[in-house]
């Protein structure tokens, strides 16, 4: 249709040749049209179906518009209707290009953009004198009201469908940033999890050579028995805590290439509870699974919408909190998950029967390197890292409860 919106011309096209159409059967004129500005041309947009071939207009004709002395140039130059009953009896369009045509008498309305700009006209034309009675003016006027109200929808639509268009790109942008966002989180969280027992390895492994070169260095020397036992015993201590640091680190090595398999670590997935809860348990050294009891409390019916690699990792790093706080000393440590369903929520409480938190460390758990257990080498991330991943990646809340029975924290994550 139409230089300023496109996406609806069929529709609309076919409706307005319906209407010209009836109007022509109706009044029984050979021509009603629909003309339309078109640069420096007018164009005939729509014409009227005629059975006895007297319409001599196509759509597609044009001339050009200014000083063109059609009648359509009046209407449209100055926004008003315009009658002429037989142009070869009036001087003013004796001399008009429609006369050509045998076209002699003219009824034509302006039609106008919805910013009030010219569209181009609504008009008839008969090839006989004729004077159009005024009803007929007032149908063309409404007709023509009807159809600047359909431009006026129409625009809005496409206009609308623009922004959508636009939405949807910057919500792709902002997915996309989010994704990024949550692979940095992820990054971090490794980063951090992984520096510790690499650390401890890169130490125990040069302690290690250093054993070993005293060795060598005193085999001249005939390094008596008991120093040596005492040497192998230290470097088989040494490669026991290497063998477990390193276990740690395959453990959570293959926790997230299990987490990738089973979903994309930036896409959400419907999770199987348990799985997730048995992967993040997996964390824990097999002295640790074999000393603590885990107990899982699943609802059947619960349903968890989320980021699978990011539920690992928080789970994984609430059960090594447990363990390295709440449960140190406990004489029958026990670890409880308990998940279900709660409107549009998924809660996740994990609890243990540890000490507790004082109402002071309570306060200042979840603030970044705040820690109870610095002395063993702790650096108070930990549950802060959990907090940003519930709050910032997952959408959710997190929620404390402590007393001297033991600790709870309640994951509340919408689906």
């Amino acid at each position: 249709m139409m230089d300023k919106v496109t996406a609806t011309e069929n529709q609309l096209l076919e409706r307005w040749q319906i209407v010209i159409n009836l109007i022509a059967q109706h009044y029984d004129v050979p021509a009603c049209l629909i003309m339309k500005l078109d640069g420096s041309n007018i164009k005939v947009e729509l014409s009227s179906d005629s059975d006895s071939g007297n319409n001599p207009y196509t759509p597609g004709d044009h001339e050009h518009f200014d000083n063109s002395g059609l009648y359509c140039e009046r209407v449209i130059k100055t926004q008003k209707p315009l009658q002429v009953s037989n142009a070869l009896t009036n001087p003013e369009w004796d001399k008009n290009p429609d006369i050509k045509l045998n076209m002699i008498s003219y009824l034509g309305v302006p039609l106008n953009w919805p910013d009030k700009s010219p569209f181009g006209t609504l008009c008839v034309l008969d090839n006989k004198a004729r004077e159009f009675p005024e009803d007929f003016r007032q149908l063309l006027e409404h007709l023509s009201h009807v159809f600047e109200l359909e431009l006026s929808l129409v625009e809005e639509i496409e206009q609308r469908k623009a922004a959508e268009e636009s939405l949807r790109i910057t919500q792709e942008q902002l997915v996309s940033a989010e994704k990024l966002a949550q692979i940095s989180q992820l990054s971090q969280g490794i980063s951090h999890q992984l520096g510790t027992p690499i650390g401890t390895g890169v130490t125990l492994t040069s302690h290690i050579n250093t054993l070993c070169g005293d060795v060598f260095k005193h085999n001249a020397e005939a390094l008596s028995i008991s120093s040596l036992r005492d040497t192998i015993a230290e470097i088989q201590n040494c490669n026991e805590m290497l063998i477990a640091e390193l276990g740690k680190s395959a453990r959570l090595l293959s926790t997230l290439k299990l987490s990738a398999q089973q979903s994309s670590l930036i896409d959400e997935c419907n999770i199987d509870v348990q799985a997730c809860i048995n992967d993040s348990w997996g964390f824990c050294s097999s002295d640790e699974r074999q000393r603590i009891q885990l107990q899982m409390n699943i609802s059947d019916d619960c349903i968890l919408l989320a980021n699978y690699a990011v539920v690992v990792d928080v789970l994984r790093q609430l059960f090594r909190n447990a363990i390295d706080h709440g449960l140190v000393g406990v004489l029958a440590p026990c670890i409880t998950v308990h998940t279900y369903n709660q409107e549009e929520n998924t809660v996740i409480k994990v609890s243990d029967n540890g000490k507790g938190m004082t109402d002071e460390v309570k306060k200042a758990a979840l603030q970044p390197f705040f820690s109870t257990a610095k002395s063993a080498g702790k650096v108070g991330l930990g549950l802060n890292f959990v907090n940003n991943l519930v709050t910032s990646t997952l959408g959710g809340q997190l929620i404390i409860t402590s007393n001297e029975d033991g600790t709870e924290i309640s994951l509340i994550i919408p689906n």
